[in-house]
């Protein structure tokens, strides 16, 4: 029957990221907790994300395991979680505890975070109010008698500071089931982002630059606006687009990384 049809979905990844194919190394393959409609989308679920969830910052136990894999409800349902971890060589532990409280974000696994942040940004893109924004801000910022405005001319310095918290966030990608994970040589902040992707189950992380680029967007439209308003000399304005995800020079002439992803589906059983 239709209804019963399932696709899984592969590099569905916002803009900025490479792919990487899971394939090779699924645990189970589950159907999306936000999937809809007759045809049902799932997302492969890797040893190496299980582990993640198991012994990282959540410390699942196994029956929380199970239950985020969407099992159905079975006597000795934990040991038979516990066995196929310990054949895919997962540490199991059986005396630690659980180190999160229920959320949303535990009943989704990576690849659908991810997907959900491609969707987003999308969104932002076409429906973010960035010129409403902007006007606000410039109103009030001309309106407060107490603003430094000469502050607002520097669009230019904006732009830098936004480029270089940009190459930061794009230096460190921490593993995230479907994207090629890279590594700073800042070993505390690599710790740092991977505790924090996996709280987020990689959300955190791949939905950053969007808000970049929109944020961007805003502060350079309030510089424009103020200056315009307040008769600063057109040729001051610089309208060169800033590089919000920056690649390392060996990056950057490997493959191309910033374009979209082509979003795959494939059928499984």
């Amino acid at each position: 029957m239709e209804s019963e049809s399932k696709r899984a979905i592969l590099k569905a990844i916002p803009t900025g990221f490479q792919p990487e194919d899971p394939s090779n190394d699924i645990f189970e393959t589950i159907v999306a907790r936000n999937s809809m409609g007759e045809v049902f989308n799932c997302y492969h679920i890797t040893t190496a994300e299980v582990d993640r969830r198991s012994n990282g910052v959540e410390r699942l136990n196994s029956s929380s395991l199970a239950t985020t894999l969407r099992r159905t409800k079975q006597k000795n349902g934990g040991e038979t979680m516990r066995r196929q971890m310990k054949e895919k060589g997962i540490p199991v532990n059986l005396y630690h505890r659980q180190e999160v409280f229920p959320n949303k974000f535990i009943a989704l696994s990576e690849a659908e975070t991810v997907h959900m942040a491609k969707d987003l940004e999308k969104i932002v893109k076409d429906d973010y109010p960035v010129k409403e924004l902007a006007r606000e801000v410039a109103n009030e910022v001309m309106e407060d008698g107490s603003v430094d405005i000469e502050q607002f001319f520097d669009a230019d310095g904006f732009k830098e500071c936004m480029e270089a918290l940009g190459e930061v966030l794009s230096a460190v990608v921490p593993p995230i089931t479907g994207i090629c994970a890279k590594a700073s040589k800042n070993e505390e902040l690599n710790l740092g982002m991977e505790n924090f992707s996996q709280a987020t189950h990689g959300l955190g992380i791949v939905i950053q630059p969007t808000w970049m680029r929109a944020l961007t967007e805003i502060g350079e439209g309030i510089s424009k606006i103020v200056k315009d308003e307040m008769n600063v000399p057109e040729e001051v304005v610089s309208t060169e687009t800033p590089t919000i995800i920056a690649e390392t020079p060996k990056v950057a002439e490997e493959a191309e990384v910033t374009v979209e992803s082509e979003e795959i589906v494939v059928v499984v059983d």
